[in-house]
């Protein structure tokens, strides 16, 4: 008989322990879930023992599936007093999927101990990261097994380095927990919130929530609640312990949240009614001057870029969506060390699949791109397109105007 392991020493002596961080809803304004975090103590020093610490600490797959078991044992243990206090609470469990294989899959363990404790599968998430699974078959069944008995399924640190989004279509989550490397910095990092937008989108379509993990800023939270992230969980919120005693605080930071969240949707609309009607006023002007067609489209278009040095680029589409002008770009706005990459159309560019171009195409009269990359300059733009009658050619055409977005139009006088 082997002697025991340092690990055994520690489970035989109970020396694990669950603390809880709240999941919380801003729309709900309440916490709607907790996830379970291990935490264990050195007997002997008293200090901490890290979960990364203590998982290396298993010498094989076996000790690594027993103290994964003997975690989730003691997190069901502490989460039965809540959920009899709070029947719609739900837990989130990580599982260390590393530990599944084609002996293991189907033994059913969490779902015995779930029932013991009379807690309801379908309050329990069950969180993976799926690119820790040895065999992927063995992963699909035991979501599968699980995913049949009422558990709901999350796929954890989404964003991540080694997060595979083809396994998203065939693990079929409930849950997306977004990564804080995604989630920290996302209001002054424009490629994180995009990336974060598509997860937000992705999530829509096949019926997943989305959790923002790692918050720890109002800046980060009002970012992400803005681009339609409802779920949060991080420092900024509470730090993993105790909810019987720890979250004093948490309703109030919550309510002041969403207060703030509504002050800031209301000057934002504001102020985008007031652009949009400078802009409005930018292309009529604009398109009256062009319509007279005293000087030529390429000729009007110049002058009227350097009356306007916020517009980064002035064109005239055809009711066909074909460019019939030239380009005329401040050069002061082209990105020159990307010059290979971003060039403006040139004459004769066909736009008739383009966001701008469509809604003119089905009847609109004038429309206003949501903010994207331009691929004449580089930089973050929205375009405006607006039809006007050119009387020397004595038909309907388009003016497109790319503006920085988040710029003031220039007063167009």
């Amino acid at each position: 008989m082997q002697p025991p392991t340092p690990l055994d020493e520690l489970l035989h002596q109970d020396r694990l322990h669950t603390v809880f961080q709240p999941i919380v809803s801003l729309k709900r304004k309440a916490v709607f879930a907790y996830e379970a975090l291990t935490r264990c103590t050195d007997p002997q020093s008293g200090q901490s023992i890290s979960p990364q610490t203590l998982f290396a600490m298993a010498p094989d797959v076996h000790a690594r599936l027993e103290l994964d078991r003997a975690c989730r044992n003691k997190a069901l243990q502490s989460f039965a007093c809540l959920h009899g206090g709070n029947r719609s609470m739900m837990l989130s469990l990580n599982m260390d999927v590393s530990c599944l294989t084609c002996h293991t899959r189907g033994s059913g363990c969490l779902l015995k101990a779930v029932k013991r404790l009379g807690i309801s599968p379908s309050n329990v998430i069950i969180e993976i990261i799926e690119s820790k699974a040895a065999d992927m078959d063995v992963l699909l069944d035991f979501v599968e097994f699980y995913r049949n008995k009422n558990f709901l399924i999350a796929l954890d640190d989404v964003g991540a380095g080694y997060s595979n989004l083809d396994r998203i279509p065939m693990i079929k989550p409930d849950v997306l927990k977004m990564d804080r490397s995604l989630v920290a910095g996302i209001d002054r990092h424009f490629h994180k919130l995009e990336v974060a937008k598509s997860f937000v989108q992705l999530a829509g379509r096949i019926g997943a929530l989305v959790v923002a993990e790692g918050v720890e800023t109002q800046d980060e939270a009002l970012c992400l609640l803005e681009n339609g992230v409802d779920v949060f969980q991080g420092y900024y919120f509470a730090r993993p312990g105790d909810p019987a005693q720890d979250f004093p605080d948490i309703e109030k930071r919550v309510e002041g949240l969403a207060a703030l969240f509504k002050e800031r949707a209301t000057e934002r609309i504001n102020r985008d009614k007031h652009r949009l009607s400078q802009y409005d006023a930018l292309m009529l002007t604009l398109g009256m001057e062009l319509a007279a067609g005293e000087g030529g489209l390429d000729h009007d278009l110049i002058r009227y870029l350097e009356a306007h040095p916020r517009i980064e680029c002035l064109y005239v589409l055809d009711m066909r969506g074909i460019q019939i002008s030239r380009t005329i770009c401040n050069p002061l706005k082209l990105r020159k060390s990307k010059r290979l990459l971003y060039e403006p159309a040139e004459q004769g560019t066909d736009h008739s699949l383009k966001e701008y171009y469509l809604p003119l195409r089905a009847g609109l009269e004038k429309f206003t791109t949501t903010p994207y990359i331009s691929l004449a300059s580089g930089n973050r733009c929205i375009t405006i397109s607006h039809v006007f009658h050119h009387r020397k050619m004595g038909r309907d055409l388009i003016l497109c105007a790319d503006i920085s977005h988040g710029s003031e139009p220039d007063n167009p006088s």
